[in-house]
């Protein structure tokens, strides 16, 4: 295995006791079959029901793929800039985000790849078969960036995205560690940011294996007013 692997696959874990096995034992199939070096960084973030001990058991299983770490409950967002930031600091040229409760399906994630050399960050376009709630919020979500920010993010909450390091760090950088939905706000801060190359893959979104949002709806709802607010502030000057 070399020192630098080509890929970080992040993968923000809370509370997913019900799905994580199934999760890992997909992904770590796919990831092995695509022939591509990669270490899966599983980001434990806080969890109260038993999650922590079954990611242990993955890793001890799987030391050459797979590393954990596990700290106090920070949310969703921060957690995935945490993974961004470590796959750029280490030099990894490709940092893949997912999530562990199932519905980031394995098998897109060839698509993602193969575009790689010629988009600097590439998002799920998600068809979502979650519940009319969340696909009413995604598309209400990209109106309002267009509206408000004037950027065309396709999904700019989805947690399935492929990104390069060299192109997309320096932003990664600058996302504030306080800032609510730092997903959405990275994907605006890209948008705006001149040479980086955008592209987008239809992806199936699946129910939940199991579990519940680590955001709920309603907390969704308070945290995007929050970040619009957020984001009025950090709005180049002219």
């Amino acid at each position: 295995m070399n020192p630098i692997p080509e890929l970080l696959v992040v993968m923000p874990v809370y509370n997913e006791s019900a799905s994580i096995n199934h999760v890992l034992g997909g992904w770590l199939a796919e990831l092995d079959g695509s022939g591509c070096d990669y270490r899966l960084l599983a980001i434990d973030d806080g969890s109260t029901d038993g999650t922590l001990a079954l990611l242990t058991r993955w890793r001890d299983d799987h030391p050459e793929r797979m590393e954990v770490r596990s700290r106090g409950n920070r949310g969703h967002g921060q957690t995935c800039l945490e993974g961004y930031r470590e796959a750029a600091a280490r030099g990894i040229p490709y940092v893949l985000q997912i999530d562990s409760d199932g519905q980031s399906l394995p098998r897109f994630f060839g698509d993602f790849w193969e575009l790689r050399e010629t988009h600097d960050v590439i998002y799920g376009a998600r068809s979502r078969s979650d519940g009319w709630q969340r696909m009413v919020a995604s598309a209400v979500l990209r109106l309002a960036l267009r509206l408000l920010e004037g950027v065309d993010c396709v999904d700019a909450n989805v947690p399935y995205r492929l990104m390069s390091c060299a192109a997309c760090g320096k932003v990664m950088a600058r996302v504030p560690e306080e800032i609510s939905l730092a997903n959405v706000a990275l994907a605006v801060m890209l948008r705006r940011e001149g040479g980086i190359r955008h592209g987008a893959i239809p992806i199936d979104f699946p129910p939940r294996f199991g579990g519940e949002p680590s955001v709920p709806m309603r907390r969704f709802l308070a945290k995007a007013v929050e970040l619009f607010r957020q984001l009025r502030e950090m709005r180049p000057q002219p």
